[in-house]
C-alpha cells in the first residue's frame, strides 16, 4: 500500500521513512500543497494513509485534511497527525478536519507502526466494502435491466398473499398497470375469467409447493382488451415462505401448435386415402380359372410403405403376378410404387406384344429390363425389388424374373419346399448385369409363396427378428394346406410374435395354387 509522508523538515521526513521502511511504498513531500496535487493526479496511483505534519508554512496540516475529506476521490484517505502539540484543543481541531488519529512527534517506533497498521487495514477494509458495493449496484443495474426488457414475467408473493415484487414483464404479458398486482386474489379475479384456471392457482398461492420443487402448468387468461390468451408458469418457493412466479406468455406458442396439429391432421387424412388408394389396387379375392387358385395378406405399417402386389390375366391362357418393393417409407415411396403399379398394368404392351395379331407375353427378364429402363435411380432417387413371373394355365409352365426380391419358395404337392434359385440386381442401379430368367413346371397341388421383407425383419418386444428360418419353418408345416389357410397362418404367427405391436415395414405374403391345367 502507498503512504504519503508530509512535513516540512527534511530531516524528520528522512526519520519517518527510515522507521516505516518495508511498511509499503512511500511519497514525501515538503509542503501539504504539492500533497494535495499529487493526489489529485489521475496519472498517479492511489494514496491509501497520509502521516500529515499539523504546523507547516503556506498550508497546515489542518487544511490540508480538510481539503482531503472534502474531495469525494480522497475522503476516505485515512490521516495521521504527526504533532508536537498534544494539548487538547490542536487535538479536537484535528479530529474536526477529519484526522482519524494523531501521533506525538517524536514517534516511537511501535506506537508508529501499530498505528499506522490499523490505518491501513482500516483503508483496506473501506476499499472491500466499497469495491463490493460497486459490485452489487453493478448487479442490481443487470439484474433490472433484465426484468426491463424480458418479455418473461416474474412476481413474488408472500406468504400472505400480498404480491411483494412484480417485474415490468407482467405488464407487458397481461397489459395491465402495477397496482392490479397488490394481492393473489385480486390478480386472479381479473385476469382468469375460467374457474377451473383460477381455483387451480389459488391452491397453489394458499398450499405452496415445498422449497427446491418446481411446478409447472399453462393456463388460459384474457388481457385487458377481453381477448384470450394463454401463459405458462412455474412456481416455486423460497425458504422464506414466498412463492416465485415466473410467468411465460404462450399464446403464440399454442396458436402455433393448434395450426401444426390442424396440419397434422390434414396430412394424416392425406396419408390415410394414400393408404386406401394403396389397398384399392391389392388383387382382389377371386378365382380366375379352375387351373389357379390365389390368397394374399397385406398389414401396412404406421406409414404408408411401398409395397405392391397383384396377380391378373395375361390373355386367355396365361396369368401374371409380381410383388414389389420400393426402397424406405412415406409419400415418395408410395408414389413410385404406384407408378410402377401402372407400368405394369396387364393391358400394356409392356407385358403383352400384340404387334403380331396375336396375344404374346412378354417375358419377365424384358419386362424387368423395361422396368430398369424406365426407373433409374438417379430420376426418383429411389430403387426397388421386384419379383415377376407368368404362369401358363394350359401346361403349368412358370418363368420368372428376380430384381433383388426375397427369393420365393415352391412347395410342391409331393416334395421338398425349396426357395427359386435365380435372382439378379435391383431396379433403378444402371450398370448391373441383366437378370436372368428362371423356369420351373408347376404339378397339380404346387403352391407358390412370395414374401416381402417386411415379415422376416419383423422384430418382438425383446428386438429379435421373425427371420427365415421361422417362416420356412411354418411353411413346411402348411404346406398340405389350401393356399389361403398357408397365407393366413404366416400372417398369424407374425402378428403373435409382435404381440400385437404394428410392424415396422409393410407386411406383403401373396401365394398361388396350381388346382389343375386349363382344359
Amino acid at each position: 500500500m502507498r503512504i504519503a509522508v508530509v512535513d516540512d523538515s527534511e530531516t524528520f521526513r528522512a526519520y519517518l521513512q527510515g522507521l516505516l521502511a518495508g511498511r509499503g511504498e512511500l511519497s514525501a513531500f515538503d509542503t501539504a500543497g504539492d500533497c494535495l496535487v499529487a493526489l489529485a493526479d489521475p496519472a498517479q496511483p492511489p494514496v491509501d494513509l497520509v502521516l500529515m505534519d499539523l504546523i507547516m508554512p503556506v498550508m497546515d496540516g489542518l487544511e490540508a485534511t480538510r481539503r482531503i475529506k472534502a474531495d469525494p476521490a480522497t475522503a476516505d484517505v485515512p490521516v495521521i497527525m504527526v504533532t508536537v502539540s498534544d494539548d487538547d484543543a490542536s487535538l479536537s481541531e484535528a479530529f474536526a478536519a477529519g484526522a482519524m488519529d494523531y501521533i506525538q512527534k517524536p514517534p516511537r517506533k511501535p506506537e508508529l507502526l501499530a498505528r499506522v497498521d490499523s490505518a491501513l487495514r482500516l483503508k483496506a477494509a473501506i476499499d472491500a466494502r466499497k469495491a463490493r458495493e460497486r459490485e452489487i449496484k453493478a448487479e442490481k443495474e443487470y439484474i433490472a435491466a433484465i426484468l426491463e426488457y424480458s418479455h418473461d414475467g416474474i412476481a413474488v408473493a408472500g406468504p400472505d398473499g400480498r404480491f411483494t415484487f412484480v417485474s415490468p414483464g407482467m405488464e407487458r404479458i397481461f397489459g395491465l398497470p402495477a397496482d392490479t398486482y397488490t394481492t393473489a386474489d385480486r390478480w386472479l379475479d381479473i385476469v382468469f375469467p375460467d374457474l377451473a384456471a383460477r381455483d387451480d392457482l389459488a391452491d397453489i398461492f394458499h398450499q405452496r409447493p415445498a422449497p427446491g420443487h418446481v411446478w409447472r402448468r399453462l393456463y388460459p387468461f384474457a388481457d385487458k382488451n377481453g381477448q384470450r390468451r394463454a401463459c405458462q408458469i412455474h412456481f416455486s418457493t423460497m425458504p422464506s415462505g414466498d412463492l416465485i412466479l415466473n410467468i411465460q406468455d404462450m399464446t403464440l406458442f399454442e396458436k402455433q401448435k393448434e395450426d401444426l396439429v390442424k396440419k397434422h391432421n390434414r396430412h394424416q387424412k392425406d396419408l390415410d386415402a394414400a393408404a386406401e388408394i394403396q389397398q384399392s389396387l391389392l388383387p382382389r379375392r377371386f378365382t380366375m380359372s379352375d387351373a389357379l387358385r390365389f390368397a394374399w395378406e397385406f398389414v401396412p405399417c404406421h406409414n404408408i410403405g411401398g409395397d405392391i402386389f397383384n396377380v391378373f390375366p395375361l390373355g386367355p391362357h396365361h396369368v401374371g403376378l409380381y410383388m414389389l418393393d420400393v426402397s424406405g417409407h412415406g409419400v415418395a415411396s408410395s408414389l413410385v410404387a404406384h407408378s410402377v403399379y401402372n407400368f405394369m398394368h396387364y393391358q400394356r404392351s409392356t407385358l403383352v406384344d400384340r404387334s403380331g395379331g396375336a396375344i404374346d407375353v412378354v417375358p419377365p427378364e424384358t419386362v424387368l429390363s423395361r422396368l430398369n429402363d424406365e426407373f433409374p435411380f438417379t430420376k426418383f432417387q429411389k430403387f426397388f425389388t421386384i419379383f415377376y413371373m407368368t404362369i401358363d394355365l394350359r401346361t403349368g409352365r412358370a418363368i420368372y424374373g428376380n430384381a433383388g426380391h426375397p427369393a420365393p419358395w415352391h412347395i410342391p404337392a409331393d416334395g421338398p419346399m425349396a426357395e427359386l434359385p435365380e435372382r439378379g440386381p435391383i431396379i433403378g442401379l444402371a450398370g448391373l448385369p441383366p437378370i436372368p430368367p428362371g423356369e420351373l413346371l408347376l404339378a397339380p397341388g404346387d403352391k407358390l409363396l412370395a414374401i416381402s421383407d417386411g415379415l422376416a425383419d419383423s422384430r418382438d418386444a425383446k428386438g429379435e427378428s421373425f427371420g427365415e428360418e421361422r417362416i420356412a419353418a411354418i411353411a413346411a408345416a402348411q404346406a398340405q394346406e389350401p393356399v389361403d389357410v398357408l397365407v393366413t397362418a404366416l400372417r398369424r404367427a407374425a402378428d403373435d410374435f409382435r404381440q400385437a405391436a404394428p410392424p415396422r415395414d409393410d407386411l406383403s405374403l401373396l401365394g398361388v395354387e396350381f388346382i389343375r391345367p386349363k382344359a
